[in-house]
């Protein structure tokens, strides 16, 4: 057996960290069935965007950095979310998050922007103060890629 094989299936409804982040630290659940009623609850409101701990391990240490980057932060958020790890990527991509995990900022039904994927402690408060800064959605962009070699030569 490899020292990398999982023992068992992870499960978000009754794994520990899961459990600890939604009691202790008060995490809400972020999915479309409440998504409605997280977009006009007013405030600065503080969102992890997770994905499936069986498929992408990342998911396990933003459960645990998460609240703790969120604690820091202090009395200005208002309330901390977390996406139900089923529908973390759908509701990700709404908002053109596209690594996952990501630590994001809403300001009432407004986003401010997110810090994408795993990072350091310094790089997290730094990102994410200059995301809760911000007055208005950041600007989003569409990649066109090429699709072959020489449309890509051509394209530029």
């Amino acid at each position: 057996m490899s020292k990398f094989t999982r023992i068992a299936e992870i499960d978000p409804q009754t794994n520990p960290l899961f459990q600890r982040m939604r009691g202790e630290e008060g995490f809400r659940t972020l999915s479309e069935v409440s998504l409605e009623g997280f977009l006009a609850e007013p405030g600065l409101k503080f969102v992890i965007f997770a994905d499936d701990p069986n498929t992408r391990k990342e998911t396990m240490d933003i459960v645990v950095i998460g609240p703790e980057i969120r604690r820091s932060m202090g009395s200005i958020v208002q309330s901390a979310w977390c996406t139900d790890v089923a529908e973390g990527r759908a509701l990700a991509a709404r908002w053109g998050v596209r690594k996952l995990p990501a630590l994001a900022l809403f300001r009432g039904n407004v986003y401010l922007g997110a810090a994408e994927g795993l990072d350091s402690w310094d790089g997290y408060l730094a990102k994410l103060a200059g995301i809760a800064a911000r007055t208005e959605a950041p600007k989003r962009s569409v990649a066109i890629l090429p699709r072959n070699a020489a449309e890509e030569s051509a394209c530029c």
